[in-house]
C-alpha cells in the first residue's frame, strides 16, 4: 500500500500545492491508495492520540509513505518513527541538500520505505533546472518494490461495459485489473492496474495489436495528444465557449505543448464568436450558440484564424442555471476537424456540477481529435 501523508494546512487548502503533491507521489511511488491530510505537528492543535496515532497506523500499513511537510517538522518525526519502530533495524541517512530523508526499516519481515520530503522548499534554488531537480529526487526514491500503476483506456467506438468482457481474458493473463471509471457517463474509459510495469506494458502491447484504433491506452491524455502532433510535426487549437480555455490549459500543462499549440479562442461571447470566428449571426440567431451549425463554424474559424492542422471547439450549457427542455444543463456540442476537410461534431449530455461537467466535455474534445487523427494519419 502507498500513502501520502500531508503536514500542514497549506497542503490541505491550497489546491495547487495539493495537486503538486498528489502528482508528485503519483510518480515517484505509483499509484496513491490513501491520502491523509494533518493541520499540524503543534500538539495544541492535534492531540498527540489523533496526530500520531494515524501517522502511526499508516507506518504499520504502508509499503511506501511518503510524508510531505517542512523540514522543521522531521526531528520530531525522526523521534516518532524511531519510537515507533524500535525493535526495526531502521536505516536513517543524514539529510540531503534538498530537504529530504529516506528511511528503510523492516517490519514482520517486510521492508517498509518512509520518505520525508520539504516538497514546497525542495524547488527553492531557481538557479537549477527543474529537470536537473528531477532527476536528483527521483535517485533518491529509486526501487520502491511493487509499486501499482495504472494506465487509462480510452475508448473510441466501444462501451465501457463490452470492452471490460472483451478484455478480461488478456488481462487475466497479464495480471492486470481492470475497472470501469465514470460509469453511466458519455465517456467511456478503463483502467487498467498491475503490480508489475512490465506487465501492464505486454497487456498494452497485445489490447493495440487486437483492438487497433478502437482503444487508445494513455497516462497523460494531453502529453499522449502532443506527442501524435509532434511526430507528424502537426499543430492544433481550440476555440472554446463552455469549457472556458480547459483544453488550452491541459495542453500547455505539459512540456513540449509550444511545438504543437500556438494558440486558442475563449470565444464565451457571442459577439466573439461573430468578430474572431465568423459566426454567422444568421446561425447564432436560429439555432443558438448550443448547436451543431455553431460549432462547425466555430471549427472552420479556428483553423482559419490559427493555421493550425486540427480545431477543437466545445459549446455547451455547464450549470447551474441556462438549461431547457430542449437543451438541459450538460448538454454540450463538441468537435473536431483538421485542414483536409475530416470533422466529427457530436452532441453529448454530461452529469455533474459545472466543473465536473466542463472536465469531461476536455476529455471528450481529445477524445474526438483521436478519432479524427487515427483515422487520417
Amino acid at each position: 500500500m502507498n500513502i501520502l501523508f500531508c503536514i500542514g494546512k497549506n497542503y490541505r487548502d491550497f489546491l495547487p500545492l495539493n495537486q503538486f503533491a498528489q502528482r508528485f507521489a503519483r510518480e515517484m511511488i505509483g499509484d496513491i491508495h490513501q491520502i491523509i491530510f494533518c493541520d499540524s505537528l503543534d500538539l495544541k492543535i492535534n492531540p498527540e492520540n489523533a496526530l500520531f496515532g494515524s501517522l502511526g497506523f499508516s507506518l504499520q500499513i504502508a509499503d511506501n509513505l511518503l510524508i510531505v511537510a517542512d523540514s522543521q517538522c522531521f526531528s520530531k518525526l525522526l523521534e516518532f518513527i524511531q519510537t515507533t519502530h524500535k525493535e526495526s533495524n531502521i536505516k536513517i541517512p543524514p539529510i540531503t541538500r534538498k530537504k529530504m530523508l529516506k528511511i528503510e526499516c523492516e517490519v514482520e519481515n517486510q521492508m517498509r520505505r518512509i520518505w520525508l520530503l520539504d516538497l514546497q522548499n525542495s524547488f527553492e534554488n531557481q538557479t537549477e533546472s527543474q529537470e536537473d531537480l528531477q532527476c536528483f529526487l527521483e535517485s533518491q526514491f529509486g526501487e520502491c518494490g511493487e509499486v501499482y500503476r495504472t494506465i487509462f483506456l480510452y475508448l473510441l467506438g466501444l462501451d465501457a461495459i463490452s470492452a471490460k468482457i472483451l478484455l478480461e481474458g488478456i488481462a487475466k493473463d497479464f495480471e492486470v485489473n481492470l475497472e470501469i471509471l465514470n460509469t453511466d457517463s458519455s465517456l467511456e474509459i478503463l483502467s487498467a492496474t498491475s503490480k508489475r510495469d512490465e506487465s501492464l506494458k505486454e497487456f498494452v502491447k497485445v489490447v493495440q495489436f487486437s483492438f487497433g484504433d478502437k482503444i487508445f491506452p494513455s497516462r497523460n491524455l494531453a502529453q499522449s495528444v502532443i506527442a501524435l502532433l509532434s511526430q507528424h510535426h502537426l499543430k492544433i487549437t481550440a476555440a472554446e465557449s463552455c469549457t472556458g480555455g480547459l483544453i488550452a490549459y491541459h495542453l500547455t500543462k505539459e512540456s513540449g505543448a509550444s511545438n504543437v499549440f500556438d494558440g486558442g479562442v475563449i470565444s464565451y461571447a457571442n459577439a466573439i464568436k461573430e468578430s474572431w470566428l465568423e459566426v454567422s449571426s444568421e446561425n447564432l440567431e436560429s439555432f443558438g450558440a448550443v448547436s451543431e451549425a455553431v460549432v462547425r463554424e466555430m471549427l472552420e474559424g479556428a483553423l482559419k484564424l490559427s493555421g493550425a492542422d486540427f480545431a477543437l471547439a466545445t459549446s455547451g450549457i455547464a450549470g447551474p442555471s441556462g438549461g431547457s427542455a430542449s437543451k438541459p444543463i450538460g448538454t454540450i456540442f463538441i468537435g473536431a476537424k483538421d485542414r483536409k476537410g475530416a470533422e466529427i461534431i457530436e452532441r453529448l449530455h454530461f452529469k455533474g456540477d459545472r466543473n465536473y461537467i466542463q472536465a469531461q466535455a476536455t476529455i471528450y474534445a481529445y477524445l474526438l481529435f483521436l478519432k479524427v487523427f487515427l483515422s487520417n494519419y
